[in-house]
């Protein structure tokens, strides 16, 4: 996990190095003409070029959070495994300028299906052309459902799962659940049935 962690921070070091050896300061703006009294030398017409500036092009990354971009349905879908380290891995690739990511847990294919594909964009995030959107729902890992729904979404998406050694997943599962159910029988009866 470290290795994938150090990956993802050169990562995106070198990304947003990039971008700034690539982004281009806007040219310097002249200082606008002091009004002249009238009748004064220089009240003769002066050129409409002039006193208009060009705007600026907006950069991509202005652009973004000035509201646009386009919701659209996500590239990729971390799908598992519950306690397995899929919220760090989604925390680690959103530090790429690259991806954005839904915060919340959609959980469309297994609990909300019924609402519709145009919900399931609504709660994306806004990207740019070139960035890739993301969800993590760890029960679609064991939705029946969910592989047959997410492809007639897009054939293109990506699975990701996450895998762990099964029994320190099944105790983190467990320590998790006792402590919003703290009168669940004990692990060692759960586990020996």
């Amino acid at each position: 996990m470290l290795f994938l962690w150090l990956y993802m921070f050169y990562s995106c070091a070198g990304s947003c190095a990039g971008l700034a050896t690539r982004a281009s300061p806007a040219p310097p703006r002249a200082a606008p003409p002091l009004p002249s009294a009238a009748g004064e030398p220089g009240d003769e017409e002066s050129n409409p070029e002039e006193q208009r500036a060009p705007p600026d092009a907006a950069s991509p990354i202005s652009s973004f959070f000035n509201g646009s971009g386009t919701k659209r349905l996500p590239q990729a879908i971390i799908i598992g495994v519950k306690k397995g380290g899929t919220r760090a891995l989604l925390e680690f690739l959103r530090v790429h300028p690259d991806v954005r990511a839904v915060g919340a847990e959609p959980h469309f294919f297994d609990r909300n299906y019924e609402r519709g594909l145009a919900w399931y964009r609504d709660l994306m995030p806004r990207t740019l052309e070139g960035q890739i959107t993301m969800e993590k729902t760890p029960s679609y890992f064991v939705t029946k459902e969910a592989p047959a729904r997410i492809s007639s979404m897009s054939k293109g998406t990506k699975l990701i799962v996450v895998v762990r050694d099964p029994v320190t997943r099944a105790i983190s599962d467990y320590t998790q659940t006792l402590s919003k159910k703290p009168d669940i029988p004990t692990f060692e009866s759960l586990t020996f049935k």
